[in-house]
């Protein structure tokens, strides 16, 4: 089909064009990376002022990606991919299947790259010598005779010509798993506190509308690092998937390692202390003065400062002060009592164990704020699809730059009683890499004795 008989169709044919839509394309996405998206109409006024908020409004540049004109964009470099290609893969394919037996002596001689050779032997010989030459060097071999003379044609990568067009498709593909992910992914958000279930996340594109999940997901831990200074170093969650009150999959994870399961994957994103909540570990160890066997007794509980919690064995434990060590919590004024003998007061660091001893049991406690794992949650059923077209435009770049249709043609030619050998051919890219195989070759012919030859 000859699209060029289209004004509209010779438009998209044009490499001119398509290189304004990317250039577009990249330019818009640049705006897209600077301004925040996603946000409301009051953080963009708060940033940028009424004014400027509610053009970006207008525009879209609030949540640009997802703008008209943006995907127009995407629709149209994807429409100039698909007219080009159809427009330019015909005269390609022809070109891979030309029968290149019908060159002649003529045009074999107006090639840059050709080297004479000649022979003494006889013709069986010497066309014998000649090809076995170059299937040891895996070039195929195809001949024709013709009335004086008998033509050697080979080629290697003849497909490489399609590279181009491998980088279009790869581009289409990606585009396509974009679509689906954005038709049928979405993208949301739970906060979950420290040893509490989540069974529903809400939408950040549609008002916090819930979206249930189809498992429960449970934090078992939450523990947050930091620097000298106070700012945080790193955090992380143990979370913990179930389905009918059954584990699946656990899995502590951290801001670059997330939780994949069911479709959903959730990534460490914030985290929010509970106000006036606290972790407790407590540990209860006991030696038998009989036979010297020790036992252990361990609780995990969550409490609040003066609140008195009942722990096992009648124990009771109160949180009665927490000080501030520049986290707002911590150290801990903790009041216990076991019933053998008066109860006590001790401080604890935040998540520093402490050692009581009390008659033959000794009691171990680490006290930290309770926090709550903020997770963005992503589902995005077109990403694998992404992968693809990524890896498929790697090997279509790959094939572009790096590979070359190479054409050997050599032609056997008697000349009085010696036979001249024309050694000739052409590659599209990397000439210069071309002219050191047709020189390889040449070496080869002359290194081999059985065929006496000589260069011209």
């Amino acid at each position: 089909m000859d699209f060029k008989e289209y004004s509209i169709a010779k438009l998209f044919t044009s490499v001119r064009f398509a290189i304004l839509i990317i250039s577009l394309i990249v330019l818009t996405s640049i705006i897209g990376t600077i301004i925040p998206q996603g946000q409301s109409l009051g953080f963009y006024a708060a940033k940028y002022g009424q004014e400027n908020a509610i053009i970006m409004e207008i525009l879209g540049f609030s949540n640009m990606y997802s703008a008209i004109w943006f995907q127009a964009l995407l629709l149209i470099l994807c429409n100039n991919l698909v007219i080009c290609s159809l427009d330019r893969i015909p005269q390609v394919l022809s070109f891979i299947k030309k029968d290149n037996l019908s060159a002649d002596i003529a045009k074999l001689m107006r090639n840059k790259d050709k080297i004479l050779l000649t022979s003494k032997k006889d013709r069986q010989l010497t066309e014998t010598g000649v090809q076995a030459v170059l299937e040891q060097k895996n070039w195929k071999v195809q001949t024709k005779r013709n009335t004086d003379y008998l033509l050697i044609f080979s080629e290697k990568q003849a497909w490489s010509r399609l590279g181009a067009y491998l980088v279009h498709i790869s581009i289409l593909v990606i585009f396509l798993g974009a679509l689906i992910g954005s038709s049928f992914g979405f993208k949301a958000s739970v906060m979950v506190p420290e040893g509490e279930t989540a069974t529903a996340i809400y939408s950040l594109n549609d008002e916090q509308a819930p979206i249930p999940l189809p498992f429960k997901l449970r934090c078992d831990a939450f523990d947050i690092e930091y620097y000298d200074n106070g700012m945080p170093k790193e955090y992380r969650s143990d979370l913990v998937a179930l389905e009918d009150d059954r584990v699946v999959m656990k899995k502590r994870i951290t801001v670059n390692d997330p939780l994949s399961y069911a479709g959903l994957t959730f990534y460490q994103s914030s985290y929010e202390p509970m106000q006036d909540q606290y972790v407790v570990e407590a540990s209860t160890q006991s030696i038998s003065k009989e036979n010297n066997r020790q036992t252990m007794i361990n609780q995990k509980f969550y409490a609040e400062p003066r609140k008195r919690q009942a722990l096992k064995d009648k124990q009771m434990l109160e949180i009665l002060e927490t000080g501030a060590d520049g986290h707002g919590h911590g150290p801990y004024k903790i009041w216990f009592d076991d019933e053998m003998g008066e109860p006590i007061q001790f401080f604890a660091e935040d998540k520093k164990s402490v050692t009581i001893e009390r008659g033959d049991l000794s009691y171990s406690f680490t006290v930290k704020q309770r926090y709550a794992t903020g997770l963005q949650v992503v589902k995005d059923p077109g990403v694998w699809i992404v992968y693809v077209g990524f890896a498929l435009m790697l090997f279509g770049l790959y094939v572009a730059f790096f590979m070359s249709h190479r054409r050997l043609w050599i032609a056997i030619q008697q000349t009085g009683a010696n036979f001249t050998i024309i050694l000739s051919g052409s590659s599209n890219k990397n000439k210069a890499g071309f002219s050191r195989t047709l020189e390889d070759i040449a070496t080869r012919l002359l290194n081999e004795k059985t065929l006496e030859l000589r260069r011209m």
